[in-house]
């Protein structure tokens, strides 16, 4: 049967459709598809490191003229103590709810074909004569099914599809997991800055995004929401936080705000190490790793991981390679050059960030010295040919 499709993508957060986009441009006949219809928010840090604005600005560049410009960091422990730094590349605020329908709408105009609202929940690797003819069966929920040469998973981090082991089967949570809720403010007085408040058992991020709002994002381990649970309310966070967190600071930057919507959560959140592919398929954004959020490189990384996993699948479609038959090789290890040293750099502050108040205020007198080196080096390294 003729190839219909030379990619398929599953997931229209940034990683599937900066892959469209890149691979489009590239000459490659390209599907995606989405479970939910647009737009819709998601529990992130909404925060595009610096690092991410030249290939955004090549994808979508109508995103950035909404975005919010940040140019500094802050550290701020629950005793007072606070860590400011200049980040070495200025970066910006924009909502998921905008940025992930910008890109959506950048991947239809680029040519992709797009279906939003439509769940995969069933894909099938066929093989025929040689590796080189492999196929993918590829079925909607309503029974709708497409064919394509290369796969690419960028459904986030619990993906759960019929006929593939997947990371979905295995999701519980246990007291140690994280869990994430985000909110968004009105009237939080506006600095360039995203503010992480630190606190035993998690922390919150606070960052400016378009229209004059505010992110409020954080993480909390199990133990410590489960405490505030039975008293949360869906829109009234700073009052959640005001139990669970104990951080004046805090408290007194979102007294005066008011909330524009709902809470949204989300758990387990378990930072992971980054891989590329799965039973043959590649794998990218959220469904490929997870680094630690205050690093703020987690979208930067799914566009970046999205456009490589284009440029690789057109490099082995359009090239006569020894190894043509499969891209993943040659994937995953530029993804895991790109982003091995950000996640250890992550892992050692997660674990000082995880401490008691006394670990955390000494973290953050180191933070004064080492900031900017240690924002440069979470970053997505560039991936080498």
């Amino acid at each position: 049967m003729e190839i219909t499709f030379d990619l398929a993508i599953i997931g229209g957060g940034p990683a599937g459709t900066a892959a469209a986009i890149a691979a489009q441009s590239k000459g490659l006949k390209v599907v995606i598809w989405e479970r939910q219809r647009f737009p819709h928010d998601k529990v992130c840090g909404e925060f595009l490191s610096g690092e991410s604005l030249s290939l955004l600005e090549q994808l979508a560049p109508q995103a950035l003229r909404r975005s919010a410009p940040i140019a500094r960091c802050e550290f701020i422990s629950r005793r007072g103590r606070v860590s400011r730094f200049v980040l070495p590349h200025p970066g910006r605020g924009l909502s998921r709810r905008s940025l992930d329908h910008i890109l959506w709408q950048a991947a239809a105009e680029a040519g992709a074909h797009v279906h939003e609202a439509v769940l995969i929940h069933r894909v099938e690797r066929m093989r025929r004569s040689s590796p080189a003819d492999a196929r993918w069966r590829i079925e909607a929920r309503d029974g709708q099914t497409t064919q394509a040469r290369h796969l690419l998973l960028a459904c986030g981090r619990w993906w759960s599809l019929e006929g593939m082991a997947s990371p979905g089967s295995q999701r519980k949570i246990s007291s140690h997991a994280w869990v994430g809720f985000k909110a968004h403010f009105r009237g939080v007085a506006h600095r360039d800055a995203v503010e992480m408040y630190c606190f035993p058992g998690g922390y919150c991020g606070v960052a400016p995004i378009e229209d004059g709002l505010y992110n409020v994002c954080c993480l909390v381990r199990y133990e410590q929401f489960k405490l505030g649970r039975g008293h949360a309310s869906a829109h009234d966070l700073a009052g959640w936080l005001r139990r669970i967190a104990q951080h004046p600071a805090l408290d007194a930057r979102l007294q005066p705000a008011r909330q524009a919507g709902p809470i949204f959560t989300t758990a387990p959140i378990v930072p992971r190490r980054y891989r590329g592919a799965h039973a043959g398929a590649l794998l990218a954004g959220d469904a490929g790793g997870f680094i630690d959020p205050f690093t703020g490189d987690g979208i930067s990384t799914a566009l970046h991981s999205g456009a490589l996993a284009a440029e690789v699948v057109s490099r082995h479609q359009h090239h006569k390679l020894s190894f043509s038959d499969d891209p993943t090789p040659e994937y995953e290890w530029r993804l895991r050059s790109a982003t091995a040293a950000s996640y250890g750099w992550a892992r050692c502050l997660r674990a000082c960030l995880d401490g008691s108040e006394r670990l955390q205020d000494a973290t953050l007198r180191l933070l004064l010295w080492v900031g900017p080196t240690l924002a440069q080096n979470t970053r997505w390294r560039a991936a080498r040919g």
